[in-house]
């Protein structure tokens, strides 16, 4: 389920302290309500920043992976209107054990830092490659590429392993129909994500997303799942 909970982070403009929220729902074939996601954006007067978004399975989903509960957090800075991260953290935890991942960004000598947690072993090593951006901080700073609408790829922290890339994508014409008609969704941006990574069996892990006039994010799938088709996540409140 996290990575489209993580897609499914507050898109929207950065100006002055403010806070801002969400609640989503994710669906996915049996399960149902596979489970909730609570997104948290917030900004302060020093220009600095803090996004949080937990994720709680529910129901069969909850049975089987033993209460499983994730939760993703960005720090850092606010430049010329971009979120610059320190530090992103993510924390995957059952009823059975914990594990905690901690990226430290050193932006001057392009290094991060990845210290792993779990039980009582505690490593840190060198990452295996360098991003400026966390996956957090990115789908935040997408606003910036709104206006051009210019297909791109980006590479972040939080991503696939091997080297961090996604590809965000802009619909047009008969596409953007197509992206239309499977959202169930008629106003607002579009963007179609290409992952690069197999999710719950997802080949690349293409998300569609809607953004509403907010610039929240309204509704996500992830398409072509195995077995059940599509995994979708719908903004509650």
């Amino acid at each position: 389920m996290k990575k489209i909970v993580l897609m499914l982070v507050l898109l929207t403009q950065i100006a002055g302290a403010q806070v801002l929220s969400a609640t989503y729902e994710v669906s996915y074939g049996i399960f149902k309500r596979l489970g909730t996601a609570e997104a948290r954006f917030e900004t302060k007067e020093d220009q600095t920043y803090s996004i949080k978004i937990e994720a709680r399975t529910e129901g069969l989903a909850k049975v089987l992976t033993n209460n499983r509960i994730e939760t993703y957090e960005s720090y850092g800075s606010i430049v010329n209107g971009y979120l610059v991260p320190q530090k992103y953290i993510k924390v995957r935890r059952t009823d059975a054990s914990k594990k905690i991942k901690i990226y430290t960004f050193d932006h001057p000598n392009k290094t991060v830092w990845r210290e792993s947690i779990d039980s009582d072993e505690w490593d840190k090593v060198k990452n295996d490659f360098y991003a400026p951006e966390d996956i957090l901080s990115l789908f935040f700073n997408v606003r910036n590429h709104m206006q051009n609408q210019e297909d791109r790829p980006f590479y972040v922290v939080g991503a696939n392993r091997k080297d961090g890339r996604i590809d965000v994508n802009f619909p047009r014409d008969g596409s953007l129909s197509k992206v239309k008609k499977k959202l169930e969704m008629y106003q607002g941006n579009f963007l179609k994500v290409i992952l690069n990574d197999r999710i719950f069996s997802s080949a690349n892990g293409e998300l569609l997303i809607n953004l509403g006039s907010d610039g929240l994010c309204d509704k996500a799938i992830l398409e072509d799942v195995l077995f059940f088709g599509d995994v979708v996540g719908l903004r509650v409140r």
